[in-house]
């Protein structure tokens, strides 16, 4: 067998060995790539990005984000998320470590240090927690639902494992989740070219966040706060994130010698979840004490 007919076997092996899934995905970028131009992106920029080899084809990213996303509690205290104790001594040592940055924070935004440091225990273990996934690939594989053939290719695929896929109301909820990560995927790019950045160097959590505050890229786009003076608003930066998140729950409604009801709602805004705001508040109440 000559060189260009055991080549052209190569190839067709592994576009046989292709899933129906991997094949829809590859015709659906398209319809990514003229969205994102649509919304005024380089049609050769979208094409790069695209077309990178690290961006794959992962449904899992799909059933972990329309299933697993919410915060959930522990069989002891259904009404809290598992925290070890051990965080409320290290987020005393977190504020008292950072007491050269939390004044000016406070001074600025009325959001007191305990309140920020309880986001970033449950956010982000206080900035240590690992963020394995590329964002740009959870965005992508998340926005491509919005093709009916691959959802349907999906449905069909995973509805033995998710027989929730053959309701309606999750079927909406998936599309609905699609066009929310597409405009997410438009300002991951553009907040990635303002810091000089690979969208593809990006690494944050399943569902698309970035950074100590677990930021969405639109979310940081209008709420982002320069919180070391450094003339840049960079999501990972731990100060940046710190100043953020006090901007956020003060735009919230977050006031320091506000009802209780009003404090729970700010943080209700950061994440729409009476579990994850019992969390919050519990941590602050007890790193102040």
């Amino acid at each position: 067998m000559n060189r260009t007919s055991t080549c052209f076997l190569v190839v067709t092996l592994l576009l046989a060995l292709q899933t129906p899934i991997q094949a829809q995905a590859d015709t659906s970028k398209k319809f990514i790539e003229d969205s994102l131009v649509e919304k005024g992106l380089e049609r050769s920029h979208v094409q790069h990005l695209l077309n990178d080899p690290r961006v794959s084809v992962e449904p899992g990213i799909i059933m972990k984000n329309l299933f697993y996303s919410s915060p959930k509690g522990t069989a002891q205290q259904p009404e809290y998320m598992e925290i070890d104790p051990v965080y409320i001594d290290k987020g005393k040592r977190y504020i008292q470590d950072n007491a050269h940055i939390f004044p000016s924070i406070v001074e600025r935004f009325g959001t007191s240090a305990e309140v920020i440091t309880a986001i970033l225990i449950v956010e982000s273990r206080l900035g240590t927690y690992p963020e394995n996934y590329t964002v740009f690939v959870a965005y992508t594989n998340l926005a491509v639902i919005l093709d009916p053939a691959y959802l349907d290719n999906i449905r069909k695929t995973y509805s033995g494992q998710y027989p929730r896929l053959n309701d309606e109301a999750t079927v909406q909820r998936a599309r609905k989740k699609a066009q929310w990560a597409l405009n997410e995927l438009y300002q991951l790019i553009v907040l990635a070219d303002g810091l000089g950045r690979d969208p593809l160097d990006i690494s944050g959590s399943f569902a698309g966040a970035l950074g100590p505050g677990q930021f969405i890229p639109s979310s940081f786009m209008e709420y982002g706060m320069d919180g070391d003076r450094d003339g840049k608003k960079d999501p990972f930066n731990m100060a940046d994130a710190m100043a953020s998140i006090a901007h956020y729950l003060k735009r919230a409604g977050w006031q320091e010698d506000a009802a209780l009801e009003k404090k729970r709602k700010a943080v209700w805004h950061y994440n729409h979840s009476e579990v994850y705001v019992n969390t919050i508040m519990m941590l602050y109440d007890r790193l102040k004490a």
